[in-house]
């Protein structure tokens, strides 16, 4: 799974709340603080309709359907009041260990900052309001918006995109003068998630590179108003969140690697695996799994205590790591026990002078825990070859792991 540790850390740093849901929107798993957007906390539990706790989902499941399918990258559900907090949901598809394909969704809470800008933008554009405020509030409302403009960036595009207005914090992010900027299309200054954007659309994720280079990410808030020549535009605000692409990386990272020593997990060697197999059926070129695992483990873990097992497994993975080369990858699985994808193997030949290679360098790096303390360390190796020993996941991986038990079997 993608939980553990990493994720409620990313969580609770962030203020970010996440939840886990099958396709039949069963809940497989949450943080404990997505209860602070749940009306009733008897109804969030594991195997519980996200439905039920989650209302706002009602009416979406037909979306959810085409981000399952692939058909969409992300859905994103903005502006919603929960408890009097302003939030986004943003969600997403992912996989677990055992290749299940789940939904996660992601709650983000809105700034301070982004609602009131919303909120005194209507109100101080006079052909949206829907009565008259006394003059004195007008001037107050304007002032504060002044204030909250010289924080977050915003600009006004007419119907084709072309940007009729700028406020002062855009100019200074990209270091321009107001002429440069008017009458320039948008998509000049700002950018999607991939690609530029086009003709009027708008993304609710943005990006842009400001004055010194850097690329920032912002979420934009899309005001639809009209202007005193009636003609209609839209007020787009953006609120930086570069740290929430940050959060995204970490969480791509925790999903795929082992939290202890960094090594690519389970899932992830599925991938590459998988990866592999689609190359060689193009190339006609085999690749290789090498399991690998650390006799008398348990003894260690017995003896001297989980800590310095811990040790022992974090000074494996730094030595096989110095093993192979670029393209292949050493996986741990769980346990002691470590795989090796060789991405491509010119021979047996070269395969068998691998594995003595890998023999030999073990039994010269000991793990030195303390100067009383010295563990050595002594594998038991299986291999299995695509496609001579299996043509999927789960035969090479069951082919290299008998190896494996076998070859331990006669060590021991």
């Amino acid at each position: 799974m993608i939980t553990g540790l990493i994720l409620p850390i990313i969580c609770k740093k962030y203020n970010i709340s996440c939840i886990l849901f099958s396709k039949d929107y069963k809940i497989v798993e949450f943080t404990d603080n997505l209860k602070d957007f749940v009306s009733d906390t008897k109804k969030l539990f594991v195997d519980g309709d996200i439905r039920d706790s989650l209302w706002e989902l009602v009416g979406f499941e037909e979306k959810l359907q085409e981000l399952y399918n692939g058909k969409k990258n992300y859905l994103h559900i903005p502006m919603l009041l929960k408890k009097d907090v302003f939030y986004d949901i943003n969600i997403e598809t992912c996989k677990t260990e055992k290749n299940e394909k789940l939904f996660i969704a992601m709650f983000t809470r809105q700034s301070n900052l982004s609602m009131s800008y919303l909120n005194i933008i209507q109100k101080v554009n006079h052909e949206n309001l829907k009565y008259e405020y006394e003059k004195e509030n007008i001037e107050n409302s304007q002032n504060y918006y002044n204030l909250i403009n010289q924080k977050l960036i915003s600009f006004h595009i007419n119907q084709k995109g072309i940007i009729t207005e700028v406020n002062k914090a855009c100019l200074s992010f990209f270091g321009l003068e107001k002429s440069i900027m008017i009458g320039k299309h948008f998509s000049n200054f700002f950018f999607s998630r991939e690609v530029k954007v086009s003709s009027t659309e708008v993304s609710n994720i943005l990006r842009a590179t400001n004055l010194n280079g850097i690329d920032v990410f912002f979420h934009t808030d899309i005001i639809p108003v009209k202007s005193e020549k009636n003609s209609s535009q839209n007020i787009i605000i953006c609120q930086d969140i570069t740290y929430l692409k940050k959060i995204e990386s970490e969480l791509e990272y925790a999903v795929n690697h082992d939290s202890l020593t960094g090594l690519p997990n389970r899932l992830m060697l599925r991938k590459r695996i998988e990866e592999c197999i689609l190359k060689s059926k193009d190339t006609k070129e085999s690749f290789a799994l090498c399991f690998i695992d650390l006799n008398k483990f348990k003894s260690v873990n017995d003896e001297y205590g989980h800590h310095v097992g811990d040790m022992l497994l974090k000074h494996i993975g730094e030595v096989l790591s110095s093993i192979i080369r670029e393209g292949d990858i050493i996986a741990r699985i769980g346990g002691d026990e470590f795989v090796i994808l060789f991405d491509h193997i010119e021979s047996t030949q070269y395969l068998d002078l691998t594995l003595k290679r890998i023999d030999s360098i073990s039994k010269k790096n000991p793990l030195y825990y303390s100067e009383d303390l010295i563990i050595p360390l002594t594998f038991s190796l299986g291999v299995s070859i695509y496609p001579n020993d299996g043509e999927d996941i789960e035969s090479l991986l069951n082919h290299a792991d008998e190896k494996m038990y076998k070859n331990k079997g006669i060590r021991i």
